[in-house]
């Protein structure tokens, strides 16, 4: 078994080429190609991989559509609740819904807490379970607020954006 030097290759998977011009290039990939068969076929040595077939994400702009995916989701009012076991603390939980057509994963709920004269006293964000959310499925958030009593008549309300994507597009 023929091992490559540790500075070839970083990482397992990574593409090595071997040979020194396109034409050397060629001919190996053409030789592999018959190895392995995988493919059935040669692939034609100088052309690229064929791009993605989903071609309205392959080229578009990730911020578009982000925000397009983050027209489509839907959260309901959240809701203040006492912790009865923990006195003095609170929770905060609601409900969202991905109204996309393909899975997007939330990295949170953003909301904010008043008190009883609407100052924030408190900022925070909530990830639902699960955090990958499919097309037309409904999860629920919630967090624990440690020092937010809701006996003092504090609520609570979604900020803008009321929710980030997770690791982008």
């Amino acid at each position: 078994m023929f091992t490559l030097p540790s500075q070839a290759q970083k990482n397992p998977g990574d593409i090595i080429v071997i040979g020194n011009s396109p034409r050397q290039w060629a001919q190996n990939q053409s030789y592999w190609n018959q190895l392995v068969g995988v493919f059935g076929r040669a692939i034609p040595a100088a052309t690229a991989p064929a791009p993605p077939s989903d071609t309205t994400q392959a080229g578009a702009d990730p911020q578009v559509l982000t925000q397009k995916l983050l027209q489509n989701i839907s959260v309901g009012a959240p809701q203040l609740q006492p912790i009865l076991k923990l006195p003095g603390s609170s929770q905060v939980s609601g409900s969202l819904t991905n109204r996309n057509n393909q899975p997007v994963t939330i990295g949170g709920v953003n909301f904010e807490v008043l008190d009883n004269t609407g100052n924030v006293i408190q900022t925070g964000s909530a990830v639902p379970e699960p955090a990958t959310v499919g097309p037309g499925q409904t999860v629920t958030y919630q967090q624990t607020l440690l020092t937010v009593p809701s006996d003092v008549g504090a609520s609570v309300r979604l900020i803008n954006p009321p929710v980030t994507i997770q690791g982008g597009i």
